[in-house]
């Protein structure tokens, strides 16, 4: 993918910007009728970038883009348009702040409607998709995986602080799965771990939630003891039906007394079937949850390593056992939704013959009530009824507490048995990363010729974490601003690099807004050099903003190459104070 035009429609917002192969310079100028001491800043650089961005199908809200919406009146009555290339195709992104989730894209003959979520699933299968990928992708990835080649700065962003965090919001162990795609290594072990401490993270907020609750309703300490609690309930809802059981009423009503009995009884047997059927359902329901995950390839490969054709064989076998598996599981899972319905309209059922029992044995007891006989019993099942309520909700606050803490066990041991397959596939995989690392140093070389091979780049596993496989990247004098910028300047370029080297799908561009502030101009000349002569060799786009104030006041030594004046000529916009891109600060 290659950038080729962004403009307005209709024209007049902001002048047609055509992008070019190799470096392309968003130029900030103070122009002689400029005042001197008016900043560069707000001139409209970064909005450039925004509006890149916001055709490639970023958030259009305040919080994620406030440049933009606050521009929105002034973007109002336009469509932004973005013209790119893949494979020789170019595709149109027209998209308006107004809506900003209807998106107009397709090719110069033929342009469709999406929303903004189905053309994120298109554009993410046109730019990234590889066919032979061994890992795990998904096309609702859109925004994860192009968010790494836009590096566009807002005042709530890190400025180029860490370059494995690309994203501020997600983590490092989410970023991984993203990072290993971008760099053509296999992200499975990634993927699954993330969705291990995902749903580790979801267990734990769920398990404090309940004790929270357990304690504070109950006026306990701990929830430990909330088990003696349910016991203490059980033995005093035994000993009210033991009372009520053994209540006698006077002789003259003793038909009404006996009545009355019956219809607890019944009540009492179609509370039980319920919650006999209740617990059924939830046997069917967690019966739903189970599956079939085997992995035929890896007992494939334990077999190939004693006989080619007895691992096809079993390989063969085991997918038709699985299948067979598969159908009957489905199979069953129809069964047992049929049984959950039935088993659902028979409670209901229950319960409608429950509500008209209670009226009626409401009658009974008000009768007997009036006649001053009843008036221990009518407490003595208010009472009953309240307990009951008390040890239910105790009892399945207990129980989802417990079965949280076992759901987190597994987990745990789901991350174990993860964490030592990395140290395998750090082992597998060394030839893989040694070639990236060739990469990466040959453009930290390029850029920092004064301290050639001091860079270092590894992948590496740090057991206490949550990402656990750690992506280190090293330079001399790294937390010095400047050098900790050139981190994530030479990272971003080597996966770049390495992509068109090897061919993997994806951009061939990378967006860097504002990152040599700080940084040594020797270093930039440098890089500017090395792009040069990268552009005889591959096709590719390094897209930056710079400012003559600041970047480039200072003199490159005794390189005259790049001067200010040349900056100009071949920036792709040239933007100053009385010379805003559109026309306002933003």
């Amino acid at each position: 993918m290659l950038l080729k035009k962004l403009y307005a429609e209709p024209a007049g917002l902001f002048e047609l910007v055509e992008f070019r192969d190799g470096i392309n310079f968003i130029f900030g100028e103070k122009n002689a009728t400029s005042d001197p001491k008016e900043s560069l800043n707000g001139i409209g650089k970064s909005t450039l970038l925004d509006l890149v961005d916001f055709c490639l199908l970023s958030s259009y809200t305040q919080n994620h883009n406030p440049r933009l919406f606050s521009a929105k009146d002034i973007l109002a009555s336009h469509l932004i348009v973005l013209e790119f290339e893949v494979n020789d195709t170019t595709y149109i992104i027209k998209r308006s702040v107004e809506t900003p989730n209807s998106v107009f894209f397709g090719t110069t003959d033929s342009i469709k409607e999406y929303s903004r979520k189905e053309l994120g699933s298109i554009l993410t299968d046109l730019v990234f998709k590889k066919g032979d990928y061994p890992g795990i992708y998904s096309d609702k990835w859109w925004r994860k995986l192009i968010n790494f080649y836009l590096k566009v700065q807002s005042q709530k962003k890190a400025k180029f602080t860490e370059p494995v965090k690309y994203i501020d919001e997600l983590s490092v162990a989410e970023l991984n799965q993203y990072l290993f795609f971008l760099m053509g290594l296999d992200n499975t072990l990634a993927y699954k771990n993330f969705d291990i401490q995902w749903n580790l993270k979801k267990r734990n907020k769920a398990i404090i939630e309940v004790k929270q609750i357990v304690e504070e309703t109950y006026g306990l300490k701990d929830i430990s003891e909330a088990s003696n609690q349910v016991d203490k309930l059980s033995q005093e809802v035994k000993d009210i039906e033991n009372t009520i059981s053994q209540f006698k009423l006077s002789t003259q009503y003793e038909d009404a007394e006996k009545q009355a009995n019956i219809l607890t009884a019944q009540i009492k047997e179609l509370w039980f079937q319920n919650f006999s059927d209740r617990k059924k359902t939830d046997a069917y329901k967690d019966s739903l949850k189970l599956d079939v995950d085997i992995d035929i390839a890896k007992v494939k490969r334990v077999y190939e390593e004693f006989n080619q054709l007895l691992a096809d064989k079993v390989s063969a076998t085991l997918e038709q056992a699985i299948q067979f598996r598969k159908n009957l599981v489905n199979s069953r899972k129809d069964f047992i939704s049929s049984e959950i319905e039935s088993l659902a309209k028979q409670i209901k059922d229950r319960e409608s013959k429950i509500s008209q029992l209670e009226t009626d044995r409401a009658k009974l007891f008000s009768f007997l009530s009036n006649k001053e006989a009843i008036s221990d019993l009518s407490d003595a099942y208010l009472h009953l009824s309240r307990k009951k309520d008390q040890q239910g909700e105790l009892t399945g606050k207990v129980r989802l507490y417990n079965d949280l803490q076992k759901e987190k066990a597994d987990l745990k041991i789901e991350a174990a048995k993860i964490e030592k397959s990395m140290y395998d596939f750090i082992e597998k995989n060394t030839d893989s990363v040694s070639e990236f690392r060739t990469v990466f140093r040959m453009v930290y070389n390029a850029i920092y010729p004064d301290t050639k091979d001091a860079s270092m780049f590894s992948i590496d596993i740090k057991p206490n974490t949550d990402a656990v496989m750690n992506i280190d990247i090293t330079f001399p004098a790294m937390y010095s601003k400047g050098k900790n910028q050139g981190r994530t300047l030479v990272f971003d370029l080597a996966v770049l690099v390495n992509s068109i080297q090897k061919s993997l799908p994806g951009p061939r561009f990378v967006v860097h807004d504002g990152i040599f502030d700080g940084m040594d101009k020797a270093h930039f000349v440098s890089l500017y050099q090395y792009l040069e002569d990268l552009k005889t060799k591959m096709r590719f786009q390094y897209i930056v903003t710079l400012n003559e104030e600041g970047t480039l006041s200072e003199k490159f030594g005794d390189v005259d190459e790049l001067s200010p004046e040349k900056i100009k000529s071949h920036a792709l916009i040239v933007l100053t104070p009385t010379r805003k891109l559109l026309k306002s600060d933003f």
